[in-house]
């Protein structure tokens, strides 16, 4: 793998890392929904539909630490010139 590879299979997993996690801490607390039996948001059932998005997120969490790692621990080569 290149060294620009490398940097781009980096930046790009640790990006959709990064966009999956704050998904996931959102729907985790759900600030937008409220219920007439709790004060905290937090605290309210969570609808199939945002637990799906919740769901998805996470394997992204996941699957943009594979990537991650890939373009920490691969080794750069430079391209013959």
């Amino acid at each position: 793998m290149t060294q620009r590879k490398k940097t781009l299979v980096t930046v790009l997993g640790g990006g959709i890392a990064l966009v999956a996690a704050i998904v996931t801490i959102v729907y985790f607390f759900q600030p937008w929904r409220t219920c007439p039996y709790d004060d905290s948001s937090a605290a309210c059932a969570m609808l199939p539909a945002d637990a799906a998005v919740m769901a998805t997120a996470m394997l992204g969490v996941l699957v943009g630490l594979v990537i991650l790692g890939t373009g920490l621990f691969t080794k750069g080569v430079e391209s013959p010139r």
